[in-house]
């Protein structure tokens, strides 16, 4: 604070001190108390500075000033740029790249039966060719070794009576069962070890002058 004497020239005597509040350089800039402009140190430039700070705050499309080029300011505002920019680019990226879907293999069919690669129907009521009639057949297979594959594997079959068939191959042995019926025979295996099973299947049966078929397949026996 400062102290100005006025004198009153009037009176003759000295009037008590009026303060006037001291103002900086800064304080004409960004003040808006009126005391400051009473003081005569408040210009057009100073009120020119005040309204365009007041219209750059209420109005978002204004542009900022810009940090001087070179300075740390700058380079920090450009890294920040920088680093927005590769997290947009890495979130895009993101989402465009599919996920890979694994594809489902079909299932091989299981090789079991008395003839070689047989996999078996599943249907029972697949259609015969035989004349004979299913006690002939029975009576003709009951006790008799064939070969042929299990699971990709050589394997001797056996058609014990009563309808129980054994199998054994290099990697395995294991049990099923064996039926006939009016011009076909019908099979199926037991799950056994890594060997997962295979369902009933039916195949026609016929008596020819060279042997026995089934499916169409020329059986092959051991004994």
């Amino acid at each position: 604070m400062r102290s100005v004497f006025v004198f009153l020239a009037a009176a003759g005597l000295i009037a008590t001190s009026v303060s006037v509040e001291d103002v900086t350089a800064g304080d004409r800039a960004y003040s808006g108390d009126t005391g400051v402009k009473r003081a005569g140190n408040w210009s057009r430039a100073d009120q020119a500075a005040v309204e365009a700070e007041s219209a750059t705050a209420g109005n978002p499309d204004v542009p900022l000033p810009r940090a001087k080029p070179g300075s740390k300011a700058a380079k920090a505002e450009a890294a920040r740029a920088k680093a927005a920019k590769r997290n947009k680019v890495a979130k895009s990226d993101s989402k465009d790249v599919p996920v890979p879907r694994e594809k489902a293999r079909p299932e091989k069919p299981v090789e079991a039966g008395i003839t070689p690669s047989d996999t078996g129907s599943g249907n029972t009521s697949a259609p015969y060719r035989g004349k004979l009639g299913s006690e002939e057949i029975k009576e003709l297979l009951s006790g008799k070794v064939l070969t042929s594959r299990i699971d990709g594997n050589r394997a001797n079959i056996t058609l014990a009576e009563g309808g129980v068939l054994n199998w054994s191959s290099s990697a395995g042995n294991g049990q099923g069962k064996w039926w006939t019926e009016k011009g076909r025979i019908c099979d199926r295996y037991d799950p056994s070890g890594d060997f997962p099973g295979r369902g009933a299947g039916c195949r026609s049966f016929e008596q020819k002058a060279d042997g026995l078929y089934a499916g169409g397949r020329k059986l092959k026996f051991v004994n």
